[in-house]
């Protein structure tokens, strides 16, 4: 009999904010990341300082080729977490940039309840996350697979999670990508480059007056209402 698939301890749960990143090569304390984890599911959004702003933008057609360029250097995904110990892995199960051999895993101290250090296992980083008032409590969970597919270990079509006052929602795009380093590096051109961005993830508050989009990979969502059904 299939056991059923352990939760995250209570203290990872929430919404978290990232204030640094450091690398060999970078410090980055101006990007934009949200980290959104459930007892099982997580979400992830990060949107670099530098990403244009598409004013006056609708739809990927609206961008310039130097706007697409740009909205090609976001990153975030979703997937499911596991936790042994103090160490965590985020299998993610879909992703905003193309596959890879990455493998996510930190080694997580808790210097307070709500401040959270990471330290990569297999890669050279340092990370602080600082996890945002108001954003445990209710848990809500929407995985949307084909009829019989588990959607654990199955691509989704789309993924509604919500925790506390806060949501992340993520269309992904129609086709999976060949493994590349990154957008940029994919085949196809503009045309391709475009087609490939179509991938929403939409993060936002949740209130007794509606749900609206604060960010979002296609910046004419963000400051739209989201209907949550």
């Amino acid at each position: 009999m299939n056991q059923p698939a352990p939760s995250v301890p209570d203290a990872f749960l929430g919404v978290w904010k990232r204030t640094l990143l450091r690398t060999p090569r970078i410090e980055d304390t101006t990007s934009t990341v949200f980290w959104l984890q459930t007892p099982r599911w997580h979400g992830d959004i990060r949107i670099p300082a530098v990403r244009p702003a598409c004013a006056g933008r609708h739809s990927l057609r609206d961008c310039s080729a130097g706007e697409v360029a740009g909205l090609a250097r976001q990153q975030g995904f979703a997937g499911v977490t596991t936790v042994e110990g103090d160490l965590c892995r985020w299998l993610r199960r879909v992703d905003f940039q193309p596959p890879s051999n990455f493998v996510d895993m930190g080694r997580i101290e808790f210097e307070t309840p709500e401040r959270m250090l990471e330290y990569g296992v297999l890669q050279d980083y340092f990370e602080i996350w600082e996890r945002l008032p108001g954003s445990t409590g209710e848990v809500f969970v929407d995985v949307a697979t084909a009829p019989g597919q588990d959607p654990e270990t199955t691509r989704p079509a789309r993924i509604l999670l919500a925790t506390g006052d806060y949501f992340i929602r993520l269309r992904p795009r129609a086709a999976a990508l060949p493994p590349a380093d990154g957008l940029l590096d994919l085949p196809g051109g503009e045309a391709g480059l475009r087609a490939a961005l179509d991938f929403e993830i939409s993060f936002g508050t949740r209130r007794p007056g509606g749900w609206r989009i604060t960010h979002s990979t296609l910046p004419w969502l963000e400051g739209t209402q989201v209907e949550p059904s």
